[in-house]
């Protein structure tokens, strides 16, 4: 293909064109499609390719191959005929939208801090970037903010093919070094990039960029961004689930942090109260054990594994106990310890799994995990087991 017959190129916002099939060769699970002339942008620099229609035939993907675009489709389309495409515009406008946002947050990432943009995937909800260098959340937000401001001002895309002598002088950023012809997207006051991607006429139709994560990768750093109606939908989402906790907690939607901080901490109070609680009925279900008994079976809630133990331990070697099995309630059955320095307890782990859909085990002489079931029951089958 040439730029002639690549509509895209001509008018990025192009949504419906006639165009003759060319061929149409049988490929694994479909066929690949070629045109006289076509709006589908195939993959490539970063964007995936268009979706959509030839006759109501489902395009499912569009990549090139040896300079020639490709319709990915499930079924046939006759050599020679004439078809009517249609392309995915609302998926072609966003992946515009996160493309033209993508190139704007990268040139002033650059123009800042003189970092590469290493990395670009432009997935189905964000766009993962990756810098050459180290940024802060500060530095993640002043971008945001230029970036968005320069969204505001609603400059003028501007695309050009320079010749090798002006390409020589122009200062843009590119991935790899580049001859012949090149096409040149300028951001004005935010980036000078190679690119062969589609993008929009204004940068006021990306409406608004969105910082959403940041993290260290070897020496640099990796971003993720939302773009237009993408970054929409993503505060609208924040916002309605920070409505829902605002309402539960009735906390003023702007404090609902300090709610949350606020409940944790009387949780938390809460847990420690009950902690005690626990322990203390331990105790006196230790202090009514007979010295020297064979088995003991105690129940509990609000205690964790490694308190259970230590209980357990302790039973041991104060009462003189043979075996000592604690069960701690929790929402879907029990954790339990069961300790012994009589015993081997790995049969009576397995069994006791076995019978009352449980998982766990350990050593001969101690064994723990979760089960379901009730403490009458349990109680019954250790009793038999010892």
């Amino acid at each position: 293909m040439n730029e002639m017959n690549e509509l895209y190129y001509q008018d990025a916002y192009l949504r419906d064109f006639d165009a003759e099939v060319l061929s149409c060769t049988p490929i694994k699970d479909g066929y690949a499609i070629a045109l006289s002339q076509t709006a589908f942008y195939p993959e490539g620099g970063g964007q995936p390719g268009d979706h959509g229609t030839l006759n109501g035939v489902e395009v499912f993907d569009t990549h090139t191959k040896d300079g020639t675009v490709l319709h990915y489709t499930r079924e046939p389309l006759a050599e020679g005929s004439a078809v009517h495409g249609s392309i995915d515009w609302e998926r072609r406008f966003d992946l515009m939208q996160q493309h033209s946002g993508e190139h704007i947050f990268s040139g002033l990432i650059h123009k800042q801090f003189g970092y590469e943009n290493i990395g670009f995937h432009l997935g189905e909800e964000t766009v993962t970037l990756d810098f050459s260098g180290p940024l802060s959340e500060e530095d993640l937000l002043k971008t945001e903010l230029l970036a968005n401001e320069h969204i505001w001002g609603n400059s003028e895309t501007i695309i050009t093919y320079p010749s090798e002598e002006e390409l020589a002088s122009l200062d843009f950023r590119s991935k790899k070094e580049l001859h012949g012809t090149v096409r040149i997207v300028t951001f004005p006051g935010a980036d000078v990039c190679a690119c062969c991607g589609t993008h929009v006429t204004r940068a006021g139709e990306i409406g608004l960029i969105k910082v959403l994560s940041c993290q260290n990768r070897k020496n640099g750093t990796r971003v993720d961004i939302v773009c237009g109606k993408r970054a929409l939908n993503y505060v609208r989402d924040i916002y309605a689930e920070n409505m829902k906790i605002s309402h539960l907690l009735s906390a003023n939607v702007k404090e609902t942090s300090a709610a949350v901080e606020r409940t944790l901490h009387e949780l938390g109070v809460l847990r420690r109260e009950r902690h005690r609680a626990a322990l203390t009925a331990l105790e006196a279900e230790k202090a009514a054990l007979r010295e020297g008994q064979p088995l003991a079976v105690l129940f509990t809630e609000g205690i964790d594994t490694r308190d259970l133990r230590s209980f357990c331990n302790q039973i041991i070697e104060e009462k003189g106990i043979g075996t000592c099995a604690a069960f701690s309630q929790r929402e879907d059955g029990y954790q339990y310890v069961i300790l012994s320095h009589s015993a081997d307890l790995r049969p009576v782990g397995k069994a006791l799994n076995t019978a009352f859909s449980g998982r766990g085990g350990g050593p001969a002489e101690m064994i723990q995990g979760a089960l379901t079931g009730n403490e009458a029951n349990i109680r019954a089958f250790l009793e038999e087991q010892f």
